[in-house]
């Protein structure tokens, strides 16, 4: 199997390259060369850990299945507090929410991020690679810890997360602040999300930077979701949840996944295409509905203001793996570069809304918040603002219904509160009490960690200042 650009099929590259390159040469996402046809049906019996084994199998041909195994072990096991890595809470009959937060930073990118460093190590002895890593993030919450965590204390590399000011919760913010090794660090940045992930991407493609940073014998790569080592692992809760929602192989199963860069729901989309009895895929936006009004109309416009809502891993406008999608839908890398290209430079493009195969639904500020009142009064389930864009729209898709859960409620414990007319303490440790308390339910080892943790001086920073923050991790880490 090889990967090639999402805008030229002439740039192609190994498993291996792609997970240590992120970005194509030119701009461009990895892609598989083609998504295998499966009976999963063979699969049911499978533990979470065997699929995992087996998907990763078809895709990354250049691992051995000794380098495989070792990675699937280390990424899904103790660091997780359920056995089942991605538990199901069945609601009621015809919905359940599909829990993927019970990482060590209680968000769904830990499905990614805890197996990506040991992609990185493999890929690296595959390709005989020496020195040290350096790789580059731009957060919108919750990557940003999920990567630090996958890489702190990792001799060989360098970790800088860039987050937007004011962008996130204070829970995530004090997370990215907490980590005790120095090989990981993380910087607030003046803007918003897409000013941190364009200006990633920029340095990326940066040729100057890219050989001041071989002169130091370090190479450089992504761990946000460009990187399609994240896509990889997001693709087997999806199967291995089918199996847990459905009464028998072949029932149809429809999917309602909250969005903001698209990764998570393009990897129900691959399973469905690969063969995975998947009924609807609806896409949740927030009142940032750039992808809503996309799918509804083909006509993606992103010249508009952000807006901050309690679901900010959604304030997004440009989403990174919209490329990908359009490109599972045409095949076309001169269309996609085109599309990109106007994208970058006049902040809209058109496409051929017939093409489009997702379903799509939105909800308001008020909306998120009577959810999350409405979901606790009637089942007695909390839920964090992302789930709960996502529940929203459970009237409007099909059934039997798996929602994404993407973050504990711990995360934004002030919208949850709010949301159901509690009193916000003000300080971040009674906060994660009163959820606790809410839950009834022990600390998550990550909670418990965060507390009993210091958190760093936080550095505000210019997009422009980007790259001394980067010299000074560098510096700080000889």
């Amino acid at each position: 199997m090889r990967f090639y650009s999402t805008r030229s099929r002439q740039l192609t590259a190994t498993a291996s390259q792609a997970i240590l390159g992120g970005l194509a040469p030119d701009g461009g996402l990895y892609v598989p060369e083609y998504l295998p046809s499966i009976d999963f049906s063979s699969w049911q019996a499978d533990s979470y850990q065997e699929m995992a084994t087996k998907l990763f199998g078809l895709f990354l041909t250049d691992f051995s299945a000794s380098a495989i195994q070792r990675t699937v072990e280390v990424s899904y096991g103790a660091n997780f507090d359920d056995p089942r890595i991605t538990p199901l809470h069945r609601l009621d009959e015809n919905h359940s929410v599909l829990e993927l937060w019970h990482g060590p930073t209680l968000a769904f990118k830990d499905l990614a991020l805890q197996c990506l460093p040991h992609l990185f190590t493999e890929a690296r002895q595959i390709q005989k690679q020496e020195g040290r890593f350096l790789i580059l993030t731009a957060t919108s919450g919750d990557t940003g810890k999920a990567a630090m965590a996958g890489f702190s204390g990792q001799k060989d590399a360098l970790v800088a997360v860039f987050y937007p000011d004011r962008g996130v919760s204070p829970l995530q913010e004090r997370q990215m602040l907490t980590d005790p090794h120095s090989n990981v660090a993380a910087y607030a940045v003046e803007g918003n999300f897409d000013d941190c992930q364009r200006a990633i991407k920029s340095l990326m493609q940066d040729e100057a930077f890219i050989d001041q940073l071989k002169r130091q014998g370090i190479g450089l790569s992504s761990a946000n979701s460009i990187n399609v080592g994240r896509l990889l692992p997001q693709m087997v809760y999806y199967i291995y949840a089918y199996f847990n929602a459905v009464q028998q192989y072949g029932d149809p199963l429809s999917v309602v996944v909250p969005s903001g860069n698209l990764g998570n729901i393009l990897a129900a989309r691959y399973v469905k295409e690969m063969g995975l009895p998947l009924a609807d895929i609806r896409l949740a936006s927030n009142s940032n509905k750039v992808l809503y009004d996309f799918i509804s109309t083909g006509i993606y416009d992103a010249r508009r203001d952000l807006m901050t809502t309690s679901s900010p891993s959604m304030d997004i406008l440009v989403a990174s793996n919209m490329e990908r999608y359009l490109h599972l839908l045409s095949g076309d890398g001169a269309l996609i570069d085109d599309l990109m290209r106007q994208l970058k430079e006049e902040g809209v493009f058109r496409f051929d809304a017939a093409l489009l195969d997702l379903e799509a639904s939105w909800a308001s500020e008020d909306q998120v918040m009577s959810t999350i009142r409405e979901v606790y009064e009637t089942y007695g389930y909390l839920i964090d603002p992302h789930t709960a864009v996502a529940i929203h729209a459970r009237e409007q898709s099909g059934s039997p219904l798996l929602i994404a859960g993407t973050a504990s409620p711990y995360k934004f414990a002030e919208s949850v509160l709010a949301a159901l007319g509690r009193d916000c303490p003000p300080d971040l440790e009674e906060q994660i009490r009163a959820i606790q308390e809410l839950l009834n339910a022990p600390l998550p080892p990550g909670m418990k960690d965060l507390l009993d943790g210091r958190p760093r001086e936080k550095h505000l920073i210019s997009t422009s200042a980007i790259p001394a923050a980067i010299d000074q991790l560098i510096g700080a880490n000889p």
